[in-house]
C-alpha cells in the first residue's frame, strides 16, 4: 500500500490537517515518497496510526503516545493496568455528575425553579455527600449514617426535599431577620429533625459533645447560614434537655 496523504486521510477517516500535525510533531512521519516526490503513506505507517488510535482511545495525550511508540522497552501491560485505573476513577466521577444532575433536575421539575445559589447549594451538597459521611462516621453509627444520607435513589429524593427546605427556610429567615430563638425558626427545626429518619435521641443525647455535633452541621452547610443554624440547633437542644429536666 502507498497512498498520498490525501487518500490516506480518507482510507483512515481522519483529515490531512490532522496527519500534517502528527508528522511535525514526529508521531508519524511517512518515509517514502513518490516519483513525483510526494511524500507517501504505506503499510507501515497504517499499522502505526491506528496505533496511535488505540492509545488515544486509552485516554493518553499524543507526546506520552509519541514517547512509548518509541521506547521498545515500555510495557504495555502496565500501561493498561494504569490506564484502566484511570478510566475507572473518570467513569465513577461522570457517574457521579450524572447522577447529582437527575437528582437535581428530579428537584426542578417538583418546584418548578431554583435560583443559581440554591442550584449552586443543592449540588455542593450532593457532591460532598461522601465527605459528609466520613465526618458523620466519627460520631454516629453506620445504620444512623446511611438513613441521614442514603444510597437508594428514592430516598436520596426525600433528602433532596429536606435540605431544600431547610436551605429556603433558613435563608428567607436570615433575610427576614429572624433570630435562631425565634418561635418560627425553632418550630421549623424540630419539625426538620423529626422528619429525619433516626432516632431522635441520637441528635439530643447529652452523651454526645454538643460542640461536635454543630462542627459536623457547620461543616456540611453553606458558611452564611452555620452561625445562625447552629445557634438555633444549640437553643433547640438546650431546650430539649431543660424539658427533660436534664
Amino acid at each position: 500500500m502507498e497512498l498520498t496523504i490525501g487518500k490516506f486521510a480518507k482510507a483512515v477517516n481522519t483529515t490531512i490537517r490532522t496527519l500534517r500535525h502528527y508528522e511535525k510533531i514526529g508521531l508519524l512521519v511517512p518515509s517514502k515518497r513518490n516519483e513525483l516526490n510526494q511524500k507517501i503513506y504505506t503499510g507501515d505507517e497504517l499499522k502505526k496510526f491506528y496505533n496511535i488510535q488505540l492509545l488515544k482511545s486509552l485516554n493518553l495525550p499524543l507526546y506520552e503516545i509519541k514517547q512509548r511508540l518509541e521506547d521498545p522497552e515500555y510495557s504495555f501491560k502496565e500501561m493498561l493496568e494504569i490506564q484502566e485505573a484511570l478510566l475507572l476513577d473518570k467513569r465513577d466521577k461522570i457517574n457521579m455528575s450524572l447522577g447529582m444532575m437527575t437528582r437535581i433536575k428530579a428537584l426542578l421539575n417538583e418546584t418548578g425553579d431554583l435560583t443559581n445559589e440554591d442550584l449552586m447549594l443543592l449540588m455542593n451538597s450532593i457532591r460532598l455527600e461522601e465527605d459528609q459521611r466520613k465526618i458523620l462516621n466519627r460520631y454516629f453509627s453506620i445504620d444512623t449514617i446511611d438513613a441521614i444520607i442514603p444510597k437508594s435513589k428514592s430516598q436520596q429524593i426525600a433528602l433532596d426535599r429536606l435540605n431544600m427546605r431547610l436551605l429556603s427556610f433558613f435563608q428567607a429567615a436570615i433575610h427576614n431577620e429572624l433570630t435562631p430563638e425565634s418561635h418560627e425558626v425553632q418550630r421549623e427545626l424540630k419539625e426538620i429533625i423529626e422528619m429525619l429518619p433516626v432516632p431522635l435521641e441520637e441528635f439530643y443525647n447529652s452523651n454526645n459533645n454538643l460542640e461536635k455535633q454543630l462542627g459536623i452541621i457547620k461543616a456540611i452547610l453553606p458558611v452564611n447560614m452555620t452561625e445562625f443554624l447552629g445557634e438555633a440547633i444549640r437553643v433547640l437542644f438546650n431546650s430539649h434537655h431543660e424539658g427533660k429536666g436534664e
